[in-house]
């Protein structure tokens, strides 16, 4: 057999000049893959001799290819069978790119006896693991696979001869380090690694030191004057927010013979812009890809998309990475990428494997200064351009007409209003994304809504610090104390709660979710807008440093506003060595809802575990029902109760740093008890926002 090192790399111009088997050759010629790139000819030659390698190109520069020809060819030389069990692993970081991989893999081994499989996440388990055992090379994601090894009986790597990391820089950003560092400890230390990366992180170096031993590095691009290919041609233009839309629409009906894919920056921002402009009819197919997709549908519009040759694809960040789609066109990017890095990613969708293709960036005023300067740091060469005014489609008139009759399309607008928002809000780089800087009323009306919807975040955000917010020196939000009760707010709540309380008297039950809508009137628009404010929350709690726990009542944590407290992050642990197995409060009951009680009367409760508790919240006014068993001899909890035993429920009004415990400060709390047995009984929690 041939050695690849005696073989020049400069004279190699094609896979027919590399030492591959017949079936391999075949398999690529019956793909129409004939020439091959720098990445390719480097990679597999160093592959083929058995070295590990950490790869890195541009986008669209063949990289797939790179690692899947050494992956067949280093099991057709060792004669590799289906006895012989799993012999390669390729781990990419998303379903679609591990599906495109997938066929690919499919198309060029073909005429190879080995057995491959995909195993992503969104399909059944059961059935994949009825089948994994008998794979001799396994395509997958991180988390599907590390599922896989913990609960798929007899599924093991014993005999892994290669191993595969595919956008390692992507499989890292998604937050799969742990899950990466598990699934490697799994594996048999003697093995080949390949691992592939857009970019040199840290996070990157540190993973390939814990893969790789003595790897060579293949980083073909290094020298070269930019970092994109020098077969795309580069725009941007600026324009206002609320002209974005009639933008796009105009690109797109002066563009109807091309194909192009449009990036948004959520995933509400395509569900709606998509209905939008299936009812504009802009005269091409139009078709959307986002995350909320179910897995099949997400394959299904993977695949129209690729077999059409005019079309355009609405995406998310979710199609930027690793994607081969061919032939495309144009890459617009409808809002300003997060960094360079993502600008780079999103636009190497077109211009792959030496072809033309253009991009378009989209940028507000405020946003072109920062992210002009970042390109041109990062080496991509764009140039400004200007719209013409007079091919510029007006379509807000239509929008507004479409929402006034469709309301399931008007709060989808909303929803799409509030998401973009929000992630701009979320933006780490404030040069480049300031959100005091978008006309917000403007922006509503160019989405056909004729006022902008309420956004609670943005609403404390612009509040005084000492009303709602208060910065300190760390730059860590924490809100302030409570407002009170309004006289609306206490006829509302005690006549829901009589409501209710004569229901359970009669042993009557009302369907489940309906209680909370009839005492609020809530809305599914505000739901949703609940949802997206929980989200937000979520986000950047991940960023703010773990703050000091503290015990309601206590001195030091009424001097400290600076430590809300996180009871859902304790353990029992840590509950224990506190002290505060112990009853905790005592508080005077008040006569907040004119029921007849007397206020010498007080009311003792002790600290709930938190795996007792069930928390299901709602909307606007968080109304959660809390069913605990009490367990005596567990002795947990115990309530005593002073004064009239005959007394059915007591309403009373609490401090508000005690329910800091339970949920976020933002607004007044007030509890209801419903004694029913000695056994059983029910906390409500009606946490109000102002």
């Amino acid at each position: 057999m041939i050695e690849f090192c005696t073989i020049n790399v400069n004279e190699i111009t094609r896979f027919s000049d590399l030492p591959l088997s017949k079936k391999t050759l075949k398999g690529l010629q019956e793909a129409q893959y004939r020439l091959v790139t720098e990445i390719q000819k480097q990679t597999i030659g160093l592959a083929l001799q058995g070295k590990d390698v950490l790869g890195a190109a541009k986008t669209g520069s063949g990289k797939t290819l790179a690692f899947l020809v050494p992956v067949l060819e280093a099991l057709y030389r060792l004669q590799w069978t289906s006895t012989d069990g799993l012999g390669v692993l390729i781990i990419s970081p998303t379903r679609e790119l591990a599906y495109q991989t997938f066929e690919v893999l499919r198309k060029v081994g073909k005429n190879h006896d080995f057995s491959a499989g995909l195993i992503i996440g969104g399909k059944d388990l059961k059935h994949e693991a009825e089948r994994i055992n008998n794979i001799n090379i396994l395509v997958c994601t991180p988390g599907r696979l590390l599922q896989h090894m913990d609960e798929t009986i007899c599924f093991h790597a014993t005999n892994l001869q290669m191993l595969v990391l595919d956008e390692a820089d992507r499989i890292l950003d998604m937050g799969f380090a742990d899950t990466m560092n598990a699934i490697i400890e799994n594996l048999p230390k003697k093995r080949q690694t390949l691992l592939f990366s857009a970019t040199q992180t840290k996070s990157v170096k540190d993973l390939a030191r814990l893969s790789l031993k003595n790897p060579e590095y293949v980083w073909v691009h290094e020298k070269a004057k930019y970092s994109t290919p020098a077969t795309l041609e580069q725009n941007y233009i600026v324009c206002e927010l609320q002209q974005k839309i009639s933008v796009l629409y105009s690109f797109l009906r002066s563009h109807l013979k091309k194909k192009s894919i449009v990036f948004f920056s959520s995933c509400k921002e395509v569900q709606y812009l998509y209905r939008v402009f299936c009812r504009l009819r802009p005269g091409i197919s139009i078709l959307a890809l986002h995350g909320r997709q179910q897995q099949m549908r997400r394959m299904e519009v993977y695949n129209e998309f690729v077999r059409k040759k005019a079309a355009v694809l609405f995406a998310t960040d979710i199609a930027a990475r690793g994607l081969d789609f061919p032939a495309v066109n144009w890459v617009l990017q409808f809002d300003c990428p997060e960094d360079a890095n993502t600008y780079i990613h999103r636009a190497g969708r077109t211009a792959r494997y030496k072809e033309d293709g253009e991009a378009l960036l989209i940028l507000l005023p405020s946003e072109e200064k920062g992210m002009v300067q970042q390109l041109l740091q990062k080496k991509v060469p764009v140039k400004e351009i200007k719209i013409n005014p007079e091919k510029l489609i007006d379509v807000q008139k239509k929008l507004e007409s479409f929402l006034a009759q469709d309301q399931d399309l008007k709060e989808r607008a909303q929803r799409c209003f509030v998401s973009y928002i929000r992630s701009v809000y979320l933006m780490k780089d404030k040069e480049i994304f300031d959100v005091s800087k978008l006309p917000i009323p403007e922006y509503a009306l160019s989405l056909g809504l004729a006022v902008a919807p309420r956004i609670r975040f943005l609403q404390r955000m612009q509040k005084q610090p000492t009303k709602e917010l208060e910065v300190s020196q760390d730059d860590k939000v924490v809100e302030s104390s409570a407002p009170s009760l309004t006289n609306d707010e206490v006829e509302e709540f005690r006549a829901y709660f009589s409501e209710k309380m004569s229901i359970l008297q009669k042993g009557g039950k009302r369907p489940e979710g309906t209680e909370y809508k009839q005492a609020t009137g809530i809305s599914d628009e505000e739901e949703e807008e609940k949802e997206d404010e929980v989200e937000m929350e979520e986000k950047l709690a991940k960023a703010k440093e773990s703050q000091p726990q503290a015990v309601p009542g206590d001195k030091t944590s009424q001097k400290s506003k600076q430590a809300p407290m996180q009871f859902l992050d304790r353990d029992e642990e840590e509950e224990e060595e506190d002290g505060l197995d112990a009853d905790f409060f005592k508080v005077k009951r008040r006569n907040v809802f004119g029921l007849d009680l007397k206020e010498t009367k007080t009311l003792q409760v002790s600290l709930l575990p938190v795996e007792d508790l069930m928390l299901i919240p709602t909307t606007s006014y968080h109304v959660l029902l809390v069913f605990f068993h009490y367990i005596s001899n567990r002795k947990k909890t115990e309530i005593q109760r002073q004064g009239n035993s005959s007394l059915n429920n007591l309403v009373f009004k609490v401090s508000f740093r005690f329910f800091s415990l339970f949920f976020p400060p933002r607004g007044f709390v007030v509890l209801a008890l419903e004694f029913r047995t000695s056994v059983y009984f029910n906390l409500i929690f009606v946490h109000g926002v102002r």
